[in-house]
């Protein structure tokens, strides 16, 4: 073999050889940019999902309002957002804001301004507006020491739904200009039978009533009604904007 020729077929081999390494370096890059790619995503998704989820979903919704964006006259204690309920454990963990169905809001609203034009030093004080399907279910099943029958006067059995559920039903009480509730007689939540608005008479006549309390029960009724809002019979702060056959026809179920 002359020199020429072992020249080229040298030159032939060192070609061949820098062509593969540069296609595997090519290979080898294409697969650290995909997997850099793959991490990036991953990062993105993890690292900028929200923190509360629950509230970003519902402020979506172009049918449900949050109240503390819509007025700062009606004052806002969410119950179940603390310990500081019957439950003693927070049942809201990612639920930071009460909502309500838009009208039903906005009815609200009405029903503070009718509030104010009596008595400019009181306030609407909510304590639940919706809530999920899934608390309703907690709080049945944590009631489950009481009978059925009796229950349902305090809780509505999760597979009927309660008015709550669709955002259409608001537990509140009145309050001063500082936030502190007025005296009703019974707390919220207060499974007694001091609590029903139906017995009120009786426990006037009995003197575990007085007449301060049963009046400042009176005008939260006077009020809410003046915007259609119906009061039930064992609790004194549970208001309907609705039934529950017009909530399921008007609105939908959150759970």
């Amino acid at each position: 073999m002359n020199f020429k020729m072992e020249r080229f077929l040298l030159l032939f081999f060192v070609s061949i050889l820098v062509f593969s390494c540069e296609e595997t370096k090519e290979k080898v890059l294409k697969k650290v940019e995909k997997k850099a790619e793959t991490v990036k995503l991953n990062e993105v998704s993890t690292d900028d999902e929200p923190s509360n989820s629950l509230n970003d979903y519902l402020s979506e919704d172009t049918n449900l309002r949050a109240i503390q964006s819509l007025t700062d006259q009606i004052f806002i204690d969410l119950k179940y957002a603390s310990t500081d309920n019957f439950m003693h454990q927070v049942l809201y963990d990612s639920l930071k804001n009460l909502y309500l169905q838009k009208d039903v809001a906005l009815r609200l609203i009405k029903c503070q301004e009718y509030l104010a034009s009596i008595n400019p030093g009181l306030h609407l004080l909510l304590y639940d507006g919706l809530r999920p399907l899934s608390v309703q279910q907690k709080m049945w099943d944590g009631l489950d020491s009481i009978p059925v029958w009796r229950r349902v006067k305090f809780v509505s059995n999760p597979k009927n739904g309660s008015i709550h559920n669709y955002g259409a039903a608001i537990d509140l009480t009145l309050c001063d200009s500082k936030g502190a509730p007025l005296d009703m007689g019974a707390f919220y939540d207060d499974i007694r039978e001091i609590a029903y608005p139906r017995l009120e008479s009786h426990f006037l006549s009995t003197g575990e009533l007085s007449q301060e309390q049963v009046d400042n029960r009176k005008l939260l009724r006077k009020v809410m009604s003046s915007q259609g809002f119906r009061n039930i019979t064992t609790e004194w702060w549970h208001f309907n904007a609705c039934s529950r056959e017009q909530a399921k026809n008007s609105y939908r179920l959150y759970e």
